[in-house]
């Protein structure tokens, strides 16, 4: 048995995100996720020791599978649960708006930061990976934006092609 840095964090990461991603869609079902997921972290180191694929069984993938579970669920509850109580003051705009977002955002930020570190990535590269998902968040949202202008534009000709009915040139003529 070896002990690598690298596959511990990759295992650590890969179920820190299965289970976040997982929580938020199952979140009723939190003890049967933690049960699947440890056993889906077992049934990966068994499928490993069965030396199909060239690797062996690590009971410190193990490990790292749990210990990223645990925080992918952190985050996950955390996050839900700081939604709920950190909404904006006022459902209309109001000048502080912005800045209450970031206040509430905060604690979020500074725990996925937290954990990210414990996982053994840099400050450097958080920061980067979380610019990068900003800007490919921003340019979604504009592709949508304009996939549903698109779309607005083509339901309006469609709607504007279809004769209505009782305003045609036979309406109120019998047949």
């Amino acid at each position: 048995m070896t002990f690598t840095h690298d596959g511990k964090l990759i295992h650590s990461v890969a179920f820190t995100v299965l289970a976040a991603s997982a929580i938020l869609g199952w979140r009723e079902h939190k003890a049967k996720l933690i049960v699947l997921l440890t056993f889906l972290g077992m049934a990966i180191e068994v499928v490993q020791g069965a030396q199909l694929i060239g690797r062996g069984p690590d009971v410190f993938d193990w490990v790292a599978d749990c210990v990223g579970m645990a925080c992918g669920i952190t985050i996950a509850s955390w996050t839900k649960w700081h939604w709920i109580t950190n909404p904006p003051k006022r459902p209309d705009e109001y000048p502080d708006r912005e800045i209450d977002c970031q206040e509430a955002m905060e604690a979020g930020f500074r725990a996925i930061v937290d954990c990210m570190l414990e996982a053994g990535w840099t400050r450097g590269e958080i920061m980067r990976s979380l610019r990068r998902l900003v800007a490919a968040d921003n340019m979604t949202q504009r592709e949508n934006a304009k996939v549903e202008a698109k779309l607005a534009i083509a339901r309006a000709m469609v709607s504007a092609s279809r004769p209505r009915q009782g305003h045609g040139p036979t309406s109120g003529v019998s047949t």
